[in-house]
């Protein structure tokens, strides 16, 4: 039965992808956390201070990363620079300065996977560990899969593998999509109204691709003459 289900799911994503041209880079769904296992044995070998249970969580205000280079180059790292806590203003500082520290160690991680981490982003913060464990031990990887469009780290493509029924609305979608971090960083109506509209626009080409895939669930029949799709007229309320 589960085998059965992630079929399905599979070939629903590769359904969405083809009715919307979409050339992302994800192949299989997955829930759980895409780190390796190597990196996990990697992090539980460092011995840090804060364990690491919820990569999003605990990356996000960059002290476990600013640990991780300490391990590796104590000289140039100087952990009482880095305040704690989770408050953005905190965040947005400690990851400025690992900016720096990655240009003198020589590991570049993609800026857009820092901004993801400060916002607690899905799919941002095993990018960069996955970077700094291919950078610091010299070793490499498996590329592994996620259902999360790492340009804007929508959840979009998980959410076209689910269910009708499981699916967020567009509401829950602004909400899980867009933090509220985001607005506190960067306060400008005009571009906080452009990320909610992408995102509603999102899940209406969501909506109307699993109209066409399941018309008869969303009452979608074609009429006789022109063999176009439109929706039966409601019953009219009572009196």
């Amino acid at each position: 039965d589960v085998e059965e289900a992630l079929s399905l799911q599979i070939e629903s994503l590769a359904l969405y992808r083809d009715f919307f041209d979409l050339n992302l880079t994800v192949d299989t769904p997955k829930i759980m956390s895409t780190l390796p296992r190597e990196v996990w044995l990697w992090l539980q070998s460092l011995q840090l201070s804060t364990q690491v249970r919820n990569v999003r969580r605990d990356l996000s205000n960059g002290i476990v990363v600013a640990e991780i280079l300490s391990r590796y180059f104590p000289n140039k790292v100087e952990m009482h620079n880095f305040a704690e806590g989770s408050a953005i203003d905190a965040k947005v500082e400690n990851w400025r300065l690992l900016q720096k520290l990655f240009e003198k160690v020589d590991v570049k991680v993609d800026p857009k996977f820092i901004y993801g981490c400060i916002h607690c982003k899905p799919g941002a913060a095993e990018p960069i560990l996955t970077t700094l464990y291919t950078g610091l031990t010299k070793k490499e990887i498996a590329i592994t899969t996620t259902t999360v469009d790492q340009e804007s780290f929508s959840d979009i493509e998980y959410q076209a593998t689910l269910p009708a029924y499981a699916r967020a609305t567009a509401s829950v979608a602004v909400k899980a999509n867009l933090r509220p971090t985001e607005l506190v960083v960067n306060p400008d109506l005009d571009n906080t109204t452009c990320k909610a509209n992408d995102i509603i626009a999102k899940q209406q080409e969501l909506k109307k691709f699993h109209k066409c895939i399941d018309p008869d669930r969303y009452g979608v029949y074609p009429p006789r003459a022109t063999g176009h799709r439109v929706r039966p007229p409601t019953r009219p309320s009572p009196s």
